[in-house]
Order: structure tokens, then C-alpha cells, then sequence
């Protein structure tokens, strides 16, 4: 049983009558905690029936979680929920500390220290963590899939045929460490190791604590063997690295390459070189957050369930920072960068191997010993997974445009190769992507 949530005591008649009252009070345009210890005394008049209900959002606000926000938007639509959203005003972020005595109806939270999580656990709200900041939650959570995160950045490199591996995190924070296991886990496999650096997290920390961890950082990215893979924790973190590189004139990405997470355009796009990042399906993960507090604010949470839910990641938002094929041999290098060139072309291993001036048998040999698989499955995955990209990045192209731009003649053709390797057709698969993880493909 999840503790916390208990609906027995999620909200007593008198907290019931309080609130009402206070919001009746303060309507639908409250914009911050009211001082509920005025003296306002409930009656019967006052504790009326709302038109809607209050939910807060106790979450830091960036380009990431604004999207998050339209996965909450699309449940209360679908659902025909009445839902009025409070967001604090002159101010990026509002803890759930701050909402004590607040007289909504439920909380969309991120808790990410020991005392958010303390207050959450015995709030007079139902409240939804989204943050995977702490390794345990006293509350009901959802939250992107770190771990596959981690691997997912793992098979970027590895198909990019990195021998040295980084990760920049932060210390004592779950998904940092879950993002490193993920990748750890998943390059050992090929024999290979983590060189790790973790700084400590800036949660609600002010000042120039930032400038401190880039010294320490730039000692640490100059000792990292070249070609080197680095994953940051963060889309920040990646930009971290990326000064780093700068002011130890190390080119980005053929000395170093580097992947963030979260996928925020204000970072990863305006940063020289642009910045590879791992999309989270934030939609889906706000639609979740949204179902579940739906539930435990209308009584019917099932408590004896996994109170803890994974959304699967996107991929990789491929950019600048890892746009290189770290391969020594320079022939089959040759040979995965005219593939990635014409990657939307009808691309052979014969034609491969006239390009890159090799025997069959050579290039067989050559991606089993370096790629751990045949040149036909690593470029039928290749096209497969720009299929994926394609249905869900341009929702507006044909199925037939897909297929053709990822070398197939035909879209039955795309669909059976699709359906084959990700058990779904690719209608099917655009249909489930921005929906809640119960509905989506792994």
C-alpha cells in the first residue's frame, strides 16, 4: 500500500469545509498561497460545490515541461475534466512546501529533496510526483524510464563505434544514477567502461555554484582519451561539457562528442556546435501524471498496485555533437558515413562495398567484429529507426513518403519490416505515440 495516499484520511470533512470555503473565496484566479490562518470560518454557504477544480503545478517550468504540461492539458480534454491550473506568477517553480493549507484539489508535483518528499507524504491534497530525483517516493510517481535512457545513449555510440565512454552527473540523484547504470550496463557488454564525473545537484541552490563545477569539470574532460563518448545527465550538464571543450580547444565531436537529455530547443539548438539529446515523451508522461491524480482525487487509485509508472524515451535527437562515425578503420568508416548520407536512398552492401573498396566477406567480417552484427541488420535497424523518427517528428506524411524516404519501395513494405521488428504497423505506432503509457510501444 502506497503510504501517503491513504483514502481514508486523504481529506477530512473539516479540511473538506476549509477549502471550499477559502475557494469559494478566492475563485479561479488564485495565483498564490492565500493566508488560509485569516480567520475565515466555513458555514454552510460558503462550503458550495465548485464549478472546477484546482490543481497545482509544483514543478520547475522550461521548454521540457511545458510540453509535460500538454500531455495534463489532453487528459483533462479527453476526459472532460473541469480542471483550473495553478502556476506561480513572477516565478519559475513553487514547491510543495509552499502550498501547505493551499485549498485546491490536487498537486502535480516534482519532488526532488528529502523534505518535499516528507511534506508530500503527509499532504491534506492527492498529490503525483513526476520527479525521479529521489530513489524512493512516498507517493504515487511517473517518470521517464532512466535506464533506458542510459542504453539508448549506449547503442547511439556504440553504432558510432566509440571504445571510450563518459558520463557527467550529479551526485545522490536517482536518475543520474540510473541514466550511468543504463549505460554502463549496456557498453560492458562490448567490454568496455564508464569513466564517470558527478558534481553535486543545484536544486534550490543560489549563487556562483555553477562556476566551481566547471573548473572542476574542465580538469576532467582534459584527461578523457580522445575519440571519447561523454553522456551529461541533463541538457545543461551537456552544455557544461561542451564549454569545457572549449576552453580546452577540444573539437566537438571528433575529439569528444557529447549527448545531453531532455531535448530543449533553447539549449541544444543554440549552442555552437548544436547538441545531440534524448527526447522523453513528455506528453505521455504529463498525461499519465494527469490519469493518476485524476483517480486518487475521484477515490478509485488502486493502492495495491506499482505506485510507480516508466514512460518510455523517444531516442535521440541526433544534432551536431555526435554527428561522426568514431571508427579507426578508415574504410569501414567510409562505409557507415555514405550510408548515414543516404540513409532515405535504397542503399545495398554491395553498394557499400563498391564505395568503400572492399570484398563482401571483408565487410561482413568487419561489422560483426566492430558493430556485433551483419551490414543487411544494421541497415535494415538504420532504416527502421529513421522510420520511427519520420512518423513521429512529420505526423503529417504519408505512410508511402515514409517508406520511400527510408529505402523501401513500397509502404507495405516499410509495414512488414516495421511490424516485424517493433510488433506494430506504423499507423499504429503513430497513433500510440503521444498517448498515455499504458497505450504506447515500448
Amino acid at each position: 500500500m502506497v503510504r501517503g495516499v491513504s483514502l481514508k484520511r486523504r481529506i477530512c470533512k473539516k479540511t473538506l469545509q476549509v477549502r471550499n470555503a477559502v475557494a469559494n473565496r478566492y475563485a479561479c484566479d488564485w495565483t498564490g498561497p492565500p493566508a488560509i490562518a485569516n480567520g475565515l470560518s466555513p458555514t454552510a454557504e460558503t462550503a458550495k460545490v465548485k464549478p472546477f477544480q484546482e490543481i497545482a503545478f509544483a514543478f520547475p517550468r522550461g521548454s521540457h515541461q511545458e510540453v509535460f504540461i500538454e500531455g495534463i492539458l489532453e487528459y483533462a480534454r479527453d476526459h472532460h475534466r473541469k480542471w483550473s491550473y495553478m502556476i506561480a506568477p513572477e516565478s519559475n517553480s513553487v514547491s510543495i512546501t509552499q502550498l501547505v493549507g493551499w485549498p485546491g484539489d490536487g498537486v502535480i508535483a516534482a519532488l526532488n529533496t528529502p523534505a518535499e518528499a516528507k511534506c508530500a507524504e503527509g499532504f491534506h491534497l492527492p498529490v503525483v510526483n513526476i520527479s525521479s530525483a529521489l530513489r524512493r517516493s512516498p507517493i504515487p510517481r511517473t517518470m521517464v524510464d532512466n535506464r533506458q535512457i542510459g542504453i539508448a545513449a549506449a547503442e547511439h555510440f556504440l553504432e558510432r563505434g566509440y571504445e571510450n565512454y563518459a558520463f557527467y552527473g550529479m551526485k545522490g540523484i536517482e536518475y543520474s544514477a540510473q541514466r550511468l547504470e543504463g549505460l554502463a550496463e549496456t557498453v560492458a557488454k562490448n567490454g568496455l567502461q564508464v569513466r564517470t564525473h558527478l558534481a553535486s545537484p543545484t536544486f534550490r541552490v543560489r549563487g556562483s555554484h555553477w562556476l566551481g563545477q566547471q573548473k572542476e569539470l574542465t580538469k576532467w574532460v582534459a584527461k578523457l582519451p580522445a575519440p571519447c563518448a561523454v553522456l551529461a545527465a541533463s541538457d545543461a550538464r551537456a552544455r557544461q561539457v561542451m564549454n569545457s571543450c572549449r576552453e580546452l580547444r577540444l573539437h566537438v565531436p571528433d575529439q569528444i562528442a557529447v549527448l545531453g537529455v531532455d531535448d530543449q530547443q533553447i539549449i541544444c539548438e543554440h549552442t555552437h556546435p548544436t547538441i545531440s539529446s534524448i527526447a522523453r515523451n513528455n506528453i505521455a508522461e504529463g498525461y499519465a501524471a494527469a490519469r493518476i491524480l485524476d483517480q486518487l482525487i475521484e477515490g478509485v487509485y488502486d493502492e495495491n498496485q506499482d505506485h510507480e509508472e516508466l514512460v518510455p524515451p523517444h531516442g535521440v535527437a541526433m544534432r551536431e555533437s555526435t554527428d561522426i562515425v568514431a571508427i579507426s578503420d578508415d574504410r569501414l568508416r567510409s562505409a557507415l558515413v555514405y550510408f548515414q548520407q543516404n540513409i532515405e536512398e535504397p542503399v545495398t552492401v554491395s553498394e557499400l562495398c563498391a564505395h568503400s573498396g572492399v570484398s563482401r566477406r571483408w565487410l561482413e567480417y568487419a561489422f560483426r567484429d566492430l558493430l556485433g552484427e551483419s551490414p543487411f541488420h544494421y541497415i535494415r535497424r538504420q532504416r527502421l529507426k529513421h522510420a520511427k523518427r519520420l512518423l513521429r517528428e512529420e505526423r503529417s506524411a504519408a505512410i508511402n513518403v515514409v517508406a520511400r524516404r527510408t529505402g523501401y519501395s513500397s509502404s507495405n513494405q516499410l509495414a512488414k519490416a516495421f511490424r516485424a521488428e517493433f510488433g506494430m504497423s506504423p499507423r499504429e505506432y503513430r497513433r500510440t505515440i503521444d498517448r498515455s503509457p499504458e497505450h504506447r510501444d515500448a
